[in-house]
């Protein structure tokens, strides 16, 4: 298996920059994509490359896809997202150039999820070409809007009735079989009377640490003393801070806090001026929900907070957070505590999504094996971990995620300048050549 993919992994190479070019974040629907032609190309491009490998292909609606390899009737899965968040500012290399330099692939989706999801294409194509026996049926599944609501795996889970058991190649290494819940809450205010004077716009996911909020001001003054990384443009106050993934929410800098630590200087609408100061006073710099009254920590470690989305108009603001909490918590609890805060401030909580936590004990033989591969190809002792990051592997009735990152790596995904090395994707490619034969015996 290795010498195949060492011998080809030029292709390998190729089939990632060519899938990294595509740029797959979700739009509005048109016509066949539901996701917008982006992300339509990207499934088309993974499902040809699969067809091409000589392997049965099928497209469900543009919603999702899988290839699949074998005839028997018990079957594991690889599960992975094809769409990718927007793309944000500070680049130094094309987001959607996919350009090597010093060894590495540069591009939206190189980690998450586009070059792992593909590594683990090649690494079943590996198994094929080799003629190794698998008593499994393997699909490799391509999800289309994991970042932004998982219609996609949703749609495929109506439609193909079959369990999902197996792996997401979109966490770290070695095994992830703890996953903190994820909570997404809006809070909002209506105005007594129209807001006039300042328009607030901050952030474009909730998934994201904002790297770019805005503040239009009408007779904006001359003389303010700026926060570093805060300036000024025509009428408006601009902040510029650091994007990352709201799972690791210490990798940024808040662009939203920023603009809120100058805009408290000003002369403000009262209703406006009450949302910058919840935000300075129970958000701030905390990341992990102490001032709101949320903060809790167990064995998948503590309560992530991130202010994703600010938006203030005439008629009303809107806060939008992502909270990563821990396996033993409750959204009832975080909801109940932030609404109480809020409230204090004229705001309330108007919506909420969650995403229940994921626990899979270590000694189920889907953990065991992964660490028996990640071991066998690395040399390395392997053992299970926690994330605040939430993968398709809860979209399984058995599943865990599986690398693609290893340990002391630093996080790029959500970054500028993503990259996935070169060196690093082979191996992927030979853990999950691995880890797919074992899970088949």
């Amino acid at each position: 298996m290795e010498n195949f993919i060492e011998k080809h992994k030029e292709d390998l190479i190729e089939i990632v920059r060519e899938i990294v070019k595509i740029k797959s974040v979700e739009e509005k629907e048109i016509g066949d994509a539901p996701f917008g032609k982006g992300v339509k190309d990207a499934l088309q491009f993974a499902l040809k490359t699969g067809k091409e490998m000589g392997f049965k292909t099928k497209n469900l609606d543009n919603y999702a896809g899988y290839v699949e390899y074998g005839k028997a009737n018990e079957s594991i899965s690889v599960l992975g997202h094809l769409d990718v968040v927007p793309e944000g500012k500070g680049w130094t290399h094309p987001p959607y150039g996919a350009e090597i330099e010093d060894g590495k692939i540069y591009g939206r989706g190189t980690t998450d999820d586009k070059g792992p999801i593909m590594a683990a294409l090649f690494a079943l194509y590996t198994l094929k070409e080799t003629e190794i026996p698998l008593k499994k049926r393997v699909r490799i599944i391509f999800g289309t809007n994991e970042e932004t609501g998982w219609k996609g795996i949703n749609y495929y889970k109506q439609h193909e009735k079959e369990p999902l058991i197996g792996f997401t190649p979109d966490g770290n290494f070695p095994v992830v079989n703890r996953e903190k819940g994820i909570l997404n809450v809006s809070l909002v205010k209506k105005f007594a009377s129209l807001n006039t004077n300042v328009i607030i716009n901050g952030g474009e996911r909730s998934n994201m640490v904002p790297d770019y909020a805005e503040a239009d001001i009408k007779n904006l003054p001359n003389d303010l003393h700026l926060p570093e990384n805060v300036t000024i443009s025509g009428n408006k106050i601009i902040a510029k801070g650091v994007s990352a993934h709201a799972a690791q929410p210490w990798e940024g800098k808040n662009a939203i806090v920023l603009l809120c630590k100058a805009l408290a200087k000003l002369d403000i609408k009262e209703d406006v001026k009450s949302i910058i100061e919840f935000i300075l006073d129970k958000v701030s710099d905390d990341l992990y929900g102490e001032r709101l009254g949320i903060a809790l920590e167990d064995i998948s470690g503590k309560l992530t907070l991130n202010l994703g989305i600010i938006k203030v108009n005439k008629e009303q603001g809107e806060l939008t957070f992502n909270i990563r909490y821990p396996i033993t918590d409750k959204a009832e609890r975080i909801i109940k505590n932030i609404g109480k805060e809020a409230e204090k401030y004229g705001l309330t909580v108007q919506k909420t999504r969650d995403l229940k936590p994921l626990f899979v004990k270590e000694e189920e033989p889907l953990v065991q094996k992964l660490l028996s591969a990640y071991e066998e190809v690395t040399g390395e002792k392997a053992y299970t971990i926690a994330i605040g990051g939430g993968t398709y592997a809860r979209a399984m009735e058995k599943g865990v995620a599986f690398g693609p990152v290893f340990p002391n790596t630093k996080a790029v995904e959500h970054q500028p300048d993503e990259y996935i090395a070169v060196d690093d994707l082979v191996k992927l490619a030979k853990i999950y050549a691995r880890a797919i034969q074992k899970l088949t015996e």
